[in-house]
């Protein structure tokens, strides 16, 4: 029956470009599983969900790389099982080289604002060749990523997939779309005023919105996939991620609104001005700028650099996988709650 599915999976990838992997990789081989996986940075919102994720999986032990071993949130990601907590940074070379050592599989994901994104990425990505370490990393929208994109991060991952892809490291690399959780960057706008304050109406066209843990099960699932089915991700180099049901940013306000139990509403403020807030509360001006530019092209108001995709990957679903969590999951979920809840008024005596 595997290599029925293998065959009819590879159809769905005819035609995609292929690639000569550098390192040839056991990992690639048919009928072989991996026994451990790396995943760095465990701490990072993605990378702590990927190996919650794995954890549930049984067979599998799971290396998540932290800065700091006495991190509250490693502490918590060690007492799940099979996860062992390995300290390294991905800035300093010889202690990702020291934590591929030893491991079959990689999931990777590094913080967008940051100009050291192309390089961290890429040397983790030829460490990880070397070792032959096939990684599964996590992109940004289809529509963002290019090489003339004035979006940073979208430069930033263009650039990552193209260092991948003409060296033949064996990389996949999921495409998700717009993250709900971005709208936690205004969780204290949101408890304060009630609003979220965006360089965009927000009553643009409707996409695929999707919830972190989604994109987190994808990039489980590729990396526990027996080696032949894997290599076929591997030469389709991209996948798109998408969530359940697609929706406006006004929508999503709304439904947020609907879960918290209180009137949250989005605002509009130019672009200038965002971007002038943000540098304020201490984002680089140009981060700031790709953000608020990014609100603008989801929302319709800026084109979109390329096609902007709202459907996940045949390959992707093929194998089994569906988004999981819709909107009101997520605005719903112990994490959003959490972050949102606002905290009772004082009752007079």
């Amino acid at each position: 029956k595997m290599m029925r599915l293998a065959h009819l999976l590879s159809l769905l990838v005819l035609g995609a470009q292929t690639t000569h992997v550098a390192a040839a990789s056991k990992q690639l081989e048919a009928g072989v599983y991996p026994k451990t996986i790396l995943v760095a940075a465990a701490t990072a919102n993605t990378g702590g969900h990927v190996v919650r994720e794995l954890s549930r999986r049984s067979g599998v032990t799971i290396h998540a790389l932290v800065r700091d071993l006495e991190d509250p949130r490693a502490v918590e990601l060690s007492k799940l099982q099979r996860v062992k907590l390995v300290e390294g940074n991905l800035d300093e070379v010889q202690t990702i080289r020291a934590a591929l050592k030893g491991v079959d599989r990689a999931f990777l994901v590094s913080a967008p604002f940051d100009h050291l994104h192309f390089e961290r990425e890429t040397d983790f990505l030829e460490l990880a060749s070397n070792a032959e370490v096939p990684v599964v990393r996590i992109g940004t929208a289809t529509g963002l990523t290019g090489p003339g994109t004035k979006t940073a991060y979208g430069r930033a991952h263009h650039g990552i997939e193209s260092f991948a892809q003409g060296r033949g490291l064996p990389v996949v690399t999921l495409r998700p779309n717009w993250f709900l959780d971005n709208l936690l960057f205004a969780a204290d706008e949101i408890k304060g005023a009630g609003t979220v304050s965006y360089p965009s109406k927000g009553d643009g066209p409707q996409v695929a919105m999707v919830d972190p843990r989604d994109v987190a099960s994808a990039a489980a699932t590729i990396l526990t996939l027996p080696g032949d089915l894997l290599s076929l991700f591997v030469s389709a180099q991209a996948i798109e991620v998408h969530g359940k049901g697609r929706l406006n940013l006004v929508e999503n306000v709304k439904i947020l609104s609907k879960a918290l139990g209180y009137p949250v509403k989005l605002k509009y403020v130019p672009l200038g001005d965002w971007v002038d807030t943000m540098v304020g509360y201490g984002m680089p001006r140009v981060f700031a700028r790709s953000f608020g530019s990014t609100i603008m092209k989801v929302d319709g108001a800026m084109a979109m650099d390329g096609p902007a995709p709202q459907t996940s990957s045949p390959l992707l679903t093929s194998v089994g996988w569906q988004p999981k969590y819709s909107a009101l999951d997520w605005a719903m979920s112990d994490k959003v709650q959490g972050a949102l809840r606002k905290d009772p008024e004082p009752q007079e005596l």
